[in-house]
């Protein structure tokens, strides 16, 4: 029987692991009857608040690791029994159906990894305008044709990978931004070598505007921009790490 690893890094996310976990087991009890092994592991970078005793109780295995995501991401990786992977930001939750749509496109041989579509979720009570609404649903529908297209995935639409593939990958580089876009891009080159594919599940997963609302709409959305271009074109992992230290303290920015 294939066996899935879900690996979900969190540092102090007392307000969104919950729910982050229960979407997990919702997909698993409408996968109830396809014969599909999984675990749940909490790779935690340390939390001070009330994250590890909420998840505790509802995941399989809780390891700590030094913070940052690449290091929390590959802590989980290597603690995972699974034949598949799956990465899971803390403030994103599966789709109901994720686990039946993963299983059908990863028995397909050529298939050895991917990642679904996105949408944003809200806080209760924030007041949106009309026009940042419209930019967002443009926003989305644009970023799920390209990772439809091109099948690059943000860690926080769920990449999933084959555990050996992973491995024969060395994991996720230390980076402590772009992380995700440089072992899809690695993973790309591997399906290029080894005549496999990557696919992108359609179903979205829903992530958490917290970053929006917290810096504002267009102010995140440049930084975004900003950040990738400069990976994009090539800038040292020496200098993105000096540039972006920070994040290696703060697995829930991307």
């Amino acid at each position: 029987m294939m066996m899935l690893s879900i690996i979900i890094i969190s540092y102090n996310e007392e307000k969104f692991i919950g729910a982050s976990i229960n979407s997990i087991i919702k997909a698993l009890n409408f996968n109830s009857n396809n014969s599909f092994s999984t675990e749940i592991i909490l790779s935690d970078g340390g939390s001070t608040d009330g994250t590890i005793q909420t998840a505790k109780p509802l995941v399989d295995k809780v390891v700590i690791s030094p913070r940052g995501r690449y290091k929390q991401l590959n802590k989980g990786a290597k603690e995972a029994k699974g034949d598949v992977l799956l990465f899971l930001h803390s403030d994103t939750k599966l789709p109901e159906s994720a686990l039946f749509q993963l299983k059908k496109k990863i028995n397909n041989s050529r298939i050895i990894g991917g990642g679904f579509q996105k949408n944003w979720e809200w806080s209760k009570g924030v007041k949106i305008l009309r026009l940042i609404k419209l930019i967002n649903w443009l926003w989305e529908a644009f970023g799920n044709w390209t990772v439809r297209l091109i099948k690059t995935f943000p860690g926080d639409n769920a990449i999933f990978v084959k555990t050996e593939v992973f491995f024969s990958l060395d994991g996720f580089s230390p980076l402590l931004i772009c992380e995700d876009f440089d072992f899809v891009r690695r993973l790309k080159r591997y399906c290029r070598k080894n005549s496999k594919k990557i696919t992108c599940i359609n179903a979205p997963v829903i992530t958490s505007a917290r970053r929006f609302e917290e810096k504002g709409y267009f102010k995140t959305l440049f930084n975004w921009f900003y950040i990738y271009s400069l990976w994009w074109f090539g800038l040292s992992k020496l200098n993105l790490n000096r540039r972006f230290q920070s994040y290696s303290f703060d697995p829930k920015k991307s």
